[in-house]
């Protein structure tokens, strides 16, 4: 997002330039929470070292909510890219509480194989938004990449039954988590004082990135 950016009422702490233009804040910050909260919190529950009870919250509220927010936010700011990304992912944190609760309450429930196509869906829109995001920096698509490998796991082993493809796509999941809180850490310092703290690394793609946000 640039300098520019007008007619949007949502300020942030660092000082409006004297060129002109309101600064806003960047959703980015918002959806990058959301989405390491909400996939370390259920990637837990599928090691089996918590019950899917906090997922069914913590997955509507951060991962559904928060970034679907991220993704409207993103829409205003003219940034494509995020827009679609955190609504996609957004819409699917909405959706998974809603399997939770088909299960517990035993009404509409969702057979393990329709959750694995559910998943592989993901898996490869993930996928897909590797290209645009190797136009930003080195660690996004390698953070997709993990997104769609871990997504990829857990929809084999939906599909097939083994309990060891599902841990492995929740440890890509984790691993996908960390690197999304380490952009996060970048992103947060670089809007709030104006620093790079951490390297993320030179673009794979030389390409528009259509405003970064």
């Amino acid at each position: 997002m640039t300098d520019g950016t007008t007619n949007i009422a949502i300020t942030d702490a660092i000082r409006v330039p004297r060129t002109g233009g309101l600064r806003v804040a960047d959703p980015g910050l918002i959806g990058l929470l959301g989405f390491v909260i909400a996939t370390v919190i259920a990637q837990l529950a599928h090691l089996g070292l918590q019950d899917d009870a906090p997922v069914f919250w913590i997955g509507a509220a951060f991962g559904g909510v928060v970034q679907v927010t991220a993704g409207m936010l993103s829409y205003f700011a003219g940034d494509n890219f995020h827009f679609i990304v955190y609504n996609a992912f957004g819409w699917y944190w909405i959706v998974v509480p809603g399997f939770l609760l088909g299960e517990e309450l035993g009404f509409f429930e969702v057979t393990a194989s329709a959750r694995g196509l559910f998943s592989l869906v993901f898996a490869i829109l993930a996928l897909l938004f590797v290209p645009a995001g190797a136009a930003h920096n080195t660690v996004l698509p390698i953070t997709l990449l993990c997104v769609s490998f871990g997504l990829g796991f857990q929809a084999m082993g939906a599909f097939t039954g083994a309990e060891g493809l599902a841990i492995t796509g929740s440890i890509v999941l984790i691993v996908a988590s960390a690197l999304a809180a380490y952009m996060l850490v970048e992103k947060f310092y670089w809007r709030t004082i104006g620093r790079r703290i951490v390297p993320l690394g030179p673009p794979w793609l030389d390409a528009d990135p259509n405003p970064e946000s």
